[in-house]
């Protein structure tokens, strides 16, 4: 069976202990407490002790220059400098891109842009090719075959330079020189070979030491 319980019935409360049942005996058992660094010096051994021996740290100041006193020591003129074309720069590649035999000398041979010539040709000078040219040429000093000119042949000779269209055969003893506008097509000897950024060389090259 279920009983109600009325309202004015309220669960019995436990006695409070008195102060005299409390065992205040086990107290004396209990370790005691670190002294805080707070407190008071802490022990010789402690981690506490050598932090309160040290030396104190010296607070860093920040090196900010005087703004009253900054004076830039190179002047602004990049910008300027930069947008002005240097001549200096196509000078220097104008130099290094152009052949050596550009100058005609004083006595050489010369066959004319308007000229064709197809035979064997000797020569103790230089000898300066500008037109159509077939056969044999060969010269004790250079041989330049120019911008435009249109050779088929043999050439032989101390110094030769390409800045025309060449197909045969070429024996050059020291220097042989393809420029920029320069096309080689064949058999090449020779002890130096200098090609320009843009010359062609196609065919076989056979390197040699000076005579």
């Amino acid at each position: 069976m279920f009983g109600r319980r009325t309202p004015e019935t309220l669960p019995a409360t436990p006695p409070r202990p008195s102060a005299a049942s409390v065992d205040v005996d086990i107290l004396a058992n209990l370790p005691e407490l670190p002294v805080s660094p707070l407190q008071g010096k802490p022990a010789p051994d402690s981690p506490f002790e050598r932090a309160w021996q040290a030396e104190p740290v010296e607070a860093f100041t920040p090196n900010i220059p005087d703004e009253q006193i900054f004076v830039p020591t190179q002047q602004l003129y990049a910008t300027e400098a930069a947008d002005e074309p240097s001549e200096a720069l196509p000078a220097a590649l104008a130099a290094t891109t152009a052949p050596t035999l550009l100058t005609k000398a004083a006595t050489e041979s010369v066959i004319g842009p308007d000229d064709f010539f197809d035979g064997n040709y000797r020569s103790e000078r230089g000898v300066r090719l500008q037109g159509n040219v077939r056969g044999s040429i060969e010269s004790r000093q250079y041989i330049y075959v120019e911008v435009g000119a249109h050779v088929e042949a043999s050439l032989s000779a101390e110094e030769i330079v390409i800045s025309g269209d060449f197909s045969g055969t070429i024996e050059c003893r020291q220097r042989l020189e393809i420029s920029a506008t320069g096309r080689v097509q064949g058999e090449v000897t020779t002890a130096l070979l200098v090609v320009h950024e843009g010359g062609l060389l196609d065919g076989q090259l056979h390197m040699q030491p000076a005579a």
